[in-house]
């Protein structure tokens, strides 16, 4: 049952955005790590008009979208990309939106940018009008992260011999370990 209690949790945690992160546990899991993220905010300034549009992907195919309008005054350049900030009624948060520039391509993009460019792109808007038009759209990631930490740095969690979780308790037959570690996250982009 505890697939199910997690996933009611998980659900119930994210208003229903992202309904499910486990499908099964396995008889031999010991621990899991889980991570689901939602966002749930309104904009500050809210898209003056939607209407249907076209919206063409990175391969050249054009597709018929709902697409939103706005006039915002937070633009981006770097070398690579131009683009925008639309802040959020918490003027904490914002949602960048990037386009590489034509001729680049968004994988290539995406592999320059590092968390110090990153970091200094959306901290040096340009205050200058920008006229934009973006689809509507939802999208959902999910990815297992055991690898990925363990390149990091943390191998020994995973490990059932070398990880020491001792003190989060013990196991009558195996010593304590992260069996996967599973995110998801959930995205949709309204007026």
């Amino acid at each position: 049952s505890a697939p199910g209690k997690v996933n009611r949790w998980v659900e119930e945690n994210t208003d229903g955005m992202i309904p499910e992160i486990l499908d099964e546990i396995s008889d031999t899991a010991v621990m899991y790590l889980l991570s689901a993220v939602a966002f749930d905010a309104e904009w500050q300034q809210k898209y003056f008009s939607t209407q249907p549009g076209v919206f063409t992907a990175e391969t050249g195919e054009a597709r018929e979208a709902e697409m939103m309008y706005a006039h915002e005054e937070l633009y981006l350049e770097d070398d690579s990309a131009t683009g925008f900030l639309k802040p959020y009624a918490d003027p904490r948060y914002a949602f960048a939106v990037l386009l590489p520039n034509e001729g680049v391509e968004l994988d290539e993009y995406i592999a320059s940018l590092d968390g110090g460019a990153l970091y200094d792109l959306l901290n040096s808007p340009q205050e200058v009008p920008v006229q934009t038009a973006m689809p509507t759209f939802e999208t959902a990631y999910s990815a297992e992260l055991n690898d990925v930490l363990a390149e990091m740095g943390m191998p020994d969690a995973f490990d059932p011999l070398r990880a020491d979780f001792s003190r989060m308790g013990d196991t009558k037959t195996d010593m304590l370990y992260i069996s996967q570690v599973l995110h998801k996250t959930f995205l949709s982009v309204t007026p």
